[in-house]
């Protein structure tokens, strides 16, 4: 596992990263391989509109992910903490919070998940 605070720059000249090498995140809300998705849809659909303009091509695509990119790497984190915390105050409140859950209330990321909420966050 490896795990770093989101970078504010994916981009040198024509190279650029996705996935794990721009953004990586701990296991704890399975988006790894989702973001990595995403940012080849979002590079691919910005190649598509910048046409032969790859550097505002690259540059679109960095300022539409980052931010997204970044909140999924700092939850992930957060849900790691909370899972695996050895504080007793937080222990207690985890699992008060998760009993009272079902399996499928997703509320606490509906951001990420939920039908209808647009990627581009």
């Amino acid at each position: 596992m490896y795990d770093r605070e989101p970078l504010d720059n994916w981009t040198s000249g024509r190279l650029t990263l996705l996935g794990d090498a721009a953004h990586p995140m701990l296991q704890y809300i399975a988006q790894g391989a989702c973001q990595a998705i995403e940012d080849g849809a979002c590079l691919a659909l910005q190649i598509s509109r910048c046409g032969e303009d790859i550097d505002a091509a690259l540059a679109a695509y960095q300022a539409e992910r980052t931010v997204r990119t970044a909140r999924v790497q700092r939850t992930a984190r957060l849900f790691g903490d909370i899972i695996h915390t050895e504080d007793e105050a937080t222990r207690i409140l985890r699992n008060a919070f998760m009993q009272k859950r079902t399996a499928d209330d997703f509320g606490a990321v509906d951001w990420l998940y939920a039908p209808g909420v647009p990627v581009h966050q």
